[in-house]
């Protein structure tokens, strides 16, 4: 049975929550497993065991050790991978932040396929890595991958809460006002189950902020941040905008006379689980991006 050991210092703000709200509500972790740990009497104050409704201070030392059965999220088990595919931007006990190529796609879809994204990271670490989140396999950049299943609903909360923030630059077609949102409800596309449309059946709310960084004669490159992350969000709000990514196959048009679909996470602001240390991971602009036209 693996087992995870974390120590964290209370803050002065923290001082006089209990036990429980400072693990559950500070630390993010969430109630199953907080149930667990309150029951194997794995949370510690100082090193002693205490009740979960001791009041903390400023200063104390909470332990807490989680054990492999504490959780029912399935080990991954990906096969094959190259180590040597692996560009590492960030990397801790943790987690990690790797630059994904483009057409690579983040995880495999078949039990077969051993050349995704997280084939490769498990080759590298040699040792089961977590999907956090995902990248469109023509998408290029940092994405962020969990080492243990402790920190993999950490991280994903942090990201549902915004606490996580991730920015794209992309090649659009046309010009935009300098900067801009756009508040469009993304939905299925009944006509083609590989992309999705504004207000389509199933709409959920979509939010994009971008901001113009580079103009040329017939196309602008665009910072661009998420405040929801719907799937090809940015590149279904600019298509319906009229300014489709380029070289975008699904909703671009003159796709075919481009190398690549012209967008990539280029940075990312983390808060690393149980620390909440922040860290901004860059990743570089890839050359193609320089020959857009």
């Amino acid at each position: 049975m693996q087992k995870w050991q974390y120590h964290c210092t209370v803050t002065a703000a923290q001082t006089g929550e209990r036990l429980k709200q400072y693990v559950r509500g500070d630390l993010l972790v969430p109630k199953t497993i907080y149930h667990e740990l309150r029951i194997q009497r794995a949370i510690t104050i100082n090193g002693q065991y205490q009740s979960v409704h001791t009041l903390v201070h400023s200063g104390d030392d909470v332990g807490l050790t989680f054990s492999s059965t504490d959780f029912s999220t399935p080990v991954p088990d990906y096969h094959g991978g190259d180590a040597r595919q692996v560009a590492v931007l960030y990397e801790n006990a943790d987690l990690l932040v790797v630059n994904k190529p483009i057409g690579t796609k983040t995880h495999p879809n078949r039990p077969d396929e051993q050349d995704s994204l997280m084939n490769h990271v498990t080759a590298y670490l040699h040792s089961p890595a977590y999907v956090v989140h995902r990248l469109d396999r023509d998408t290029s950049g940092a994405i962020v991958v969990a080492k243990n299943p402790v920190v993999l609903p950490i991280l994903n909360r942090l990201i549902s809460s915004k606490r996580i923030t991730r920015q794209y630059r992309a090649w659009v077609h046309g010009h935009l006002p300098a900067s801009g949102t756009i508040s469009l409800p993304i939905g299925r596309d009944p006509l083609d189950k590989r992309k999705r449309q504004v207000d389509g059946p199933n709409a959920l709310a979509a939010i994009t902020h971008y901001s113009v960084l580079q103009e040329t004669p017939t196309k602008s490159l665009l910072a661009i941040q998420l405040e929801t992350g719907r799937t090809h969000q940015i590149r279904v709000h600019f298509s319906y905008l009229g300014h489709p990514l380029v070289g975008d196959v699904l909703y671009d048009p003159e796709a075919t006379k481009y190398p690549r679909l012209f967008l990539h996470s280029a940075k990312m602001r983390l808060l690393l689980p149980f620390s909440f240390k922040p860290v901004t991971v860059t990743a570089p602009l890839p050359a193609s991006f320089l020959q857009v036209d």
